[in-house]
């Protein structure tokens, strides 16, 4: 646990990063991210990516947004890593490859991502975003996420149930 606290952001200090965040405060914010982005942490790097910094061009931001959620992601950052499925999905700041969505997103719901087992879910229930359709996968990620509180999983899930009686 010490290793972790001079490292890695604590509870309390994610939490602060939260409400700077929500507040716009981000010059206050990245002085709090700044020593833990260069120590690599995946909290750090996945929200320092998510502003721009005074100055910096909007191509410079795109470059780096996208090379910090790359880095959170293999890090062990599930939000990084759905949003890196949702950006390669897209086609947002990088060209569209389905298959790395799917990879991105196979990571995310691996790292315990519950909106990802969501969507991804979803997405594999009914074959669609580039997925080959694979049901039983689809729905036990689907259960999985109504388990952890996604309501639309739990709405999907009711409309599976009553197509199927």
């Amino acid at each position: 646990m010490c290793f972790e606290s001079i490292f890695y952001m604590n509870a309390s200090q994610k939490e602060l990063a939260g409400k700077l965040f929500d507040n716009g405060e981000t010059d206050q914010l990245s002085v709090l991210l700044l020593p833990f982005v260069e120590k690599k942490d995946p909290f750090a790097l996945n929200l320092f990516a998510s502003f721009s910094q005074p100055n910096e061009l909007i191509s410079d931001f795109d470059i780096r947004y996208i090379k910090q959620k790359i880095e959170a992601s293999e890090l062990g950052s599930a939000d990084a890593s759905y949003r890196m499925g949702v950006n390669y999905l897209n086609g947002d700041d990088v060209d569209q490859d389905l298959k790395a969505a799917t990879k991105y997103f196979e990571r995310a719901v691996s790292q315990g991502h519950s909106h990802t087992k969501f969507t991804f879910g979803f997405s594999l229930y009914y074959g669609v975003s580039g997925n080959k359709k694979n049901e039983s996968r689809g729905l036990k990620l689907l259960k999985e996420a109504e388990n952890e509180g996604i309501d639309l999983a739990k709405k999907e899930l009711e409309l599976i149930r009553s197509c199927n009686t």
